[in-house]
């Protein structure tokens, strides 16, 4: 059975996203091995001054940790590992302020490493995560799809692009205007719905 690794960040009380996510959950739980990540409740470690030198020096410069030191890095090699064990990612999370929540970004600086997601060759960077497919799953209460907020959407084009570093191919289902558009959000909440039934078939037939 393939794998499906789940990236949440949907903490907020009657969080659209998180119907979304519920939606992929209970259509697919049947058809793939689920792991799910809730980074409202354990965040990826930030990468402060002791931990990023260890990742330098271990990733960069090729140095043998400790034991000891390598603990410190543990946690977020952890999350590095559900990814390179996976087949697919689901990543659900609203936008914050233009971008991705804190936490999320985290996540991706613990999985972003050198020498396991992404290597450098000759002709560049090489992602290698290249058999892994994504769907990310957002919502916002404004409409970032039209001007004058379409052009300040820092979080879809940093995700899409995050997983193209690692080689992972990533499609996106977003629901923007959920508040300024109150009276279509239901209708909304099953575009979504549709759409991730159509991706669904994609993986899983």
């Amino acid at each position: 059975m393939k794998k499906t690794l789940i990236i949440s960040y949907t903490p907020r009380e009657n969080s659209n996203t998180k119907r979304m996510l519920d939606f992929f959950i209970e259509n697919n739980q049947d058809k793939t091995e689920i792991t799910f990540v809730d980074l409202a409740a354990e965040a990826p470690d930030l990468l402060l001054k002791e931990n990023l030198n260890l990742y330098v020096n271990r990733n960069f410069g090729g140095v043998a940790l400790t034991e000891e030191e390598q603990s410190v890095l543990a946690k977020n090699d952890k999350f590095r590992d559900q990814l390179l064990a996976t087949d697919f990612v689901v990543l659900a999370s609203p936008m914050f302020n233009f971008s991705v929540p804190a936490t999320i970004k985290a996540w991706f600086d613990a999985v972003i490493q050198s020498g396991k997601t992404f290597t450098y060759t000759e002709t560049g960077i090489k992602g290698l995560c290249e058999n892994t497919k994504a769907l990310i799953l957002m919502t916002s209460g404004s409409d970032f799809e039209i001007e004058p907020y379409k052009s300040v959407n820092f979080a879809t084009p940093f995700l899409l692009t995050a997983f193209d570093f690692m080689g992972i191919t990533a499609e996106a289902i977003n629901k923007f205007g959920m508040i300024q558009y109150a009276d279509k959000s239901e209708q909304m909440i099953e575009e979504a719905k549709e759409n991730i039934r159509t991706i669904s078939y994609k993986w899983y037939v």
